[in-house]
């Protein structure tokens, strides 16, 4: 009889880039749960985990929040604040490579949601009228942004006003060329334990000169404008390319359905000039934790069933255009997405965020700041080198 009483639970996210869609998931639970009523929170990821980090360790419940796979999991695992889900049934919806490669020390903290190719869209017509062929090397795409500059047009909208779209494009670049190109795989491990630095490591100048080419190749003022002031340019024409997620569909869809259903095409990112190598980087996005001391678990535990299933599954891919790792679930999210279909086909996929699984420490936030002062010319590359091994010695002794 006690789980008919009506209950409020509170779910923190950090998909603010599409808050209608996730309301609109939420809206579909409370409807089949009468008596659950979902107070949502959707904070800028930018701000997040200082907020999720603050409210957790001030005592302020929140009884579901998302979570990515990997450091920050196991930083709020080890802190006690994480329930085990480890065997539940709603985990049986996934393929167990995927409950695998979220594991923490083994077991399940997290319910994978969604997830999605980070990718290069880029504008159908500009291309063509270019004559510019998809590039398949890293070189081929400074050559098709040059092109696409000497036409008059602008190659890459750039938000990096919003530091995580700057850090999305380091956090894969950097480990991208670390392990595939460098062939050091464990150096973010060493990291963690002090036993490397950013300066033993060749990867971080081939970044640093990409970061610098992107820069030249973006829009007018670049540090000046956000995520969605990216998504416009590219929306409007303005810019041939945009390296994104899936984020940006659902706004190019309301934007430009011209451009959305058949203007517009995506290709993998090529971080090197080994063909061979650029795969399609695929990552997990939000992940669902359940908060160990909340006192309403029957509520939160009800509600990640409810996403678990493929009636949640297909709702995330409905309303958000992203994909699910639900078993099963509908993967029609965008026309242009099926460009990608043969990569997905032939297994020519991997995951950049693996490679950093195990390190709780947060070096992109200050290496993306420190690369914000390169642009301006306030560092050199040497400097941006020196301050993030500093930084890193400094705050983890």
């Amino acid at each position: 009889a006690a789980s008919d009483e009506p209950v409020t639970i509170s779910f923190m996210h950090f998909k603010s880039d599409v808050t209608d869609g996730v309301a609109k998931i939420v809206e579909q639970f409370e409807s089949e749960n009468p008596n659950i009523k979902v107070d949502v929170q959707p904070v800028k990821y930018d701000d997040y985990y200082t907020l999720l980090k603050t409210k957790m360790a001030g005592g302020d419940i929140i009884d579901v929040f998302t979570l990515n796979s990997g450091a920050q999991t196991k930083l709020f695992a080890d802190g006690g604040y994480l329930e085990d889900l480890t065997g539940k049934d709603f985990l049986s919806n996934f393929d167990d490579s995927v409950l695998k490669a979220q594991a923490t020390d083994g077991k399940n903290y997290i319910m994978p949601v969604n997830a999605g190719p980070i990718a290069v869209y880029y504008n159908k017509k500009i291309f063509s009228d270019l004559g510019i062929e998809i590039p398949r090397t890293y070189d081929a795409l400074m050559a098709a942004a040059q092109k696409i500059k000497d036409s008059g047009k602008t190659p890459f909208a750039l938000g990096w006003k919003d530091l995580w779209t700057l850090n999305m494009w380091i956090g894969r670049d950097l480990p991208s060329n670390t392990v595939l190109v460098g062939n050091i795989p464990d150096f973010f491990d060493k990291i963690e334990t002090g036993a490397a630095k950013f300066a033993d490591n060749p990867a971080i100048k081939t970044t640093l000169a990409h970061a610098m080419q992107l820069y030249q190749y973006g829009n007018k003022d670049q540090l000046g404008v956000d995520y969605n002031g990216s998504v416009d340019l590219f929306a409007k024409g303005e810019a041939a390319m945009l390296y994104s997620g899936t984020w940006p569909l659902a706004d190019i869809q309301k934007k430009n359905p011209d451009l959305y259903n058949s203007g517009m095409g995506v290709f993998p990112y090529p971080f090197s000039n080994d063909e061979s190598l650029n795969k399609l980087e695929f990552n997990p996005d939000a992940s669902l934790a359940v908060n160990s001391k909340s006192e309403h678990k029957e509520a939160a535990l009800k509600f990640l069933a409810f996403m678990a299933s493929k009636e949640g599954g297909d709702a995330w891919v409905k309303n958000i255009n992203s994909l699910s790792y639900v078993k099963g679930s509908s993967t029609d999210i965008a026309p242009a997405i099926n460009d990608l279909k043969p990569y997905f086909d032939n297994g020519e996929t991997y995951d950049s965020q693996g490679y950093m699984a195990r390190t709780t420490i947060d070096w992109l936030t200050p290496l993306g700041q420190d690369m914000q002062n390169l642009f301006f010319g306030k560092e050199t590359e040497d400097q941006v080198i020196k301050n993030i091994d500093d930084w890193i010695a400094k705050n983890h002794k």
